[in-house]
């Protein structure tokens, strides 16, 4: 079984890492402790990567806290069965309606869909959940480490990502090449990385010289 994001995985990494880079070892620094992803494989979890795309924070967060008032069990029937109207009006597209509809049948015709792809490498994990649509690239690796908490995933072009990494490493974040070869380097641990990234973003370290 491949490695998972765990708090022993965390520390070995960390250490790891910051021995043979000293930029990364400042990044582990100041970003403090980091801890293991909490995602779940329910539907009501999965659907808000489907809501995320292309979208701030702040949009998600609405309109997925719109979906929750509206569905509180917010489960595969629930959304099956709702007018297309009523998400609509929770400020869903018109495509992300579909996707989610599908996703929803799918768990239906397979209740242990999720927990099949969990059983599965990454790279046919990957490919399995890239298979429905309203998943991407960027989606389906952002369910590999979020939800199925897989230790070595950069998800490509995350825009976030792309900017501390190029803030940290002096690179141009929009060269996502470059910033993917790079991370590379951080295998077998680029989720924890990742996570830290984020970390660092959140806090508010952007500005830090």
């Amino acid at each position: 079984m491949e490695e998972l994001i765990t708090f022993k995985s965390i520390e070995i990494a960390v250490a790891a890492l910051s021995e043979n880079d000293a930029k990364l070892a400042n990044l582990f620094h100041v970003v403090g402790e980091l801890t293991p992803p909490h995602k779940s494989l329910e539907f009501s979890s999965v659907s808000r990567i489907i809501i995320n795309q292309q979208l701030s924070g702040k949009a998600a967060d609405t309109i997925f806290g719109r979906i929750e008032n509206r569905f509180p069990n917010l489960i595969p029937n629930e959304i099956l069965n709702a007018e297309n109207e009523v998400l609509r009006a929770c400020g869903v597209s018109n495509a992300k309606v579909k996707y989610l509809k599908a996703l929803a049948q799918k768990l239906i015709e397979r209740p242990g869909y999720f927990e099949e792809i969990s059983q599965m490498e990454s790279g046919l994990a990957k490919e399995e959940i890239w298979s429905n649509k309203g998943f991407g690239e960027w989606s389906s690796e952002i369910f590999l480490l979020f939800h199925l908490k897989r230790a070595d995933i950069y998800p490509k072009g995350d825009v976030t990502l792309n900017k501390v990494v190029g803030k940290i490493f002096e690179i141009d974040p929009k060269d996502e090449k470059k910033i993917y070869e790079l991370s590379e380097s951080w295998s077998p641990y680029r989720s924890i990385v990742s996570l830290a990234l984020w970390q660092f973003f959140d806090n508010g370290l952007m500005s830090l010289k």
